[in-house]
């Protein structure tokens, strides 16, 4: 993973960031257009996406976390095209949501280290 300021491998970085991007948001966007139809016509018309703390900026600042920038970006585009599809939608009923699951061990820190997570449930 890279710093967001990895001057050394410019080229690296940029296809991190295009990986991560395709990932979080364009594969999250066609997912929703794919699904939209059934979910206009259905019951529940709710869409979750699954989000981060890593994308949470009071979070970033408040506890200086520097790591995972790559990753914080996607998500926080993630959650741009949530709020905008919620803008589109939201007429017909359809609610769109992002939302932070909490702290969940992955393995990526075996060393111990942990990252804080809101909590949006109690927000």
């Amino acid at each position: 993973m890279f710093y967001i300021n990895s001057g050394s491998d410019p080229k690296g970085l940029e296809e991190e960031l295009l990986e991560c991007f395709k990932i979080n948001v364009i594969g999250q966007i066609h997912l929703f257009n794919l699904f939209i139809p059934l979910i206009l016509k259905g019951k529940a018309k709710k869409v979750v996406a699954m989000s981060s703390s890593h994308a949470d900026l009071d979070s970033i600042n408040r506890f200086q976390i520097a790591t995972s920038s790559v990753y914080a970006i996607s998500k926080a585009g993630l959650n741009t095209a949530v709020a905008k599809f919620n803008a589109q939608y939201g007429k017909d009923g359809v609610l769109f949501i992002s939302i932070c699951p909490g702290m969940v061990e992955v393995g990526h820190y075996n060393d111990g280290m942990t990252f804080p997570c809101i909590n949006y449930s109690q927000v």
